[in-house]
């Protein structure tokens, strides 16, 4: 059976494309500008920025972290799967991934609506403006990427399909891992540092 499994799995040295580290590596330079205005702003205003700060939904923001990191399990699952050419599971793990997304814009709507409500928005100070563009910079990767994922989840139907978007698979995996990545980064630095 392992040498039946071994003969039917695609492997990959570098997943995904070249062209799509790129874009990773750049959307990772832009995101650390972002922290470093962001660390740069709290130094200089370090009492608005810790009044802000203490406005924040620390649960939310938690939750949503611990959900984006299981996401990635599963979208690393759905990967190996996918490897292995078992396709009723890496549809199944691939939903559980877009689930995870869709929850994530679901907390995020309602702590968004939170702060509205509370009268604060991206125009009240400089820690708003920071937090509504830097997370809502993130949320818009999250969109993208569970468009990519549902594209993947209706288009590949097949071990032949899997065969030749691996890539695509790949990509989209790595992507997300992005995604995941600069939330831990973002939750750590504007919910979190003191």
């Amino acid at each position: 059976m392992p040498s039946e499994v071994k003969n039917s799995s695609i492997n990959n040295t570098i997943p995904a494309e070249l062209g799509l580290w790129i874009f990773i590596l750049i959307d990772m330079c832009i995101f650390a500008l972002y922290f470093w205005v962001f660390a740069w702003g709290k130094a200089n205003n370090a009492e608005m920025y810790t009044q802000g700060q203490a406005t924040l939904n620390i649960f939310f923001g938690g939750f949503n972290t611990a959900v984006l990191l299981i996401s990635s399990f599963f979208i690393a699952t759905s990967v190996h799967a996918a490897r292995l050419l078992d396709i009723k599971r890496f549809q199944t793990f691939l939903k559980f991934t877009i689930l995870g997304g869709v929850i994530f814009l679901v907390v995020k709507t309602i702590e968004y609506q939170e702060k509205f409500a509370a009268g604060f928005d991206i125009v009240s100070n400089e820690f708003y403006r920071n937090y509504f563009t830097f997370t809502g910079f993130h949320l818009l990767h999250v969109i993208f990427g569970l468009g990519f994922l549902c594209y993947l989840l209706f288009v590949i139907k097949s071990e032949e399909q899997v065969r030749t978007k691996m890539l695509h698979i790949e990509g989209a995996a790595l992507y997300w891992h992005m995604v995941d990545l600069l939330w831990v980064v973002l939750f750590s630095l504007i919910y979190l540092v003191p």
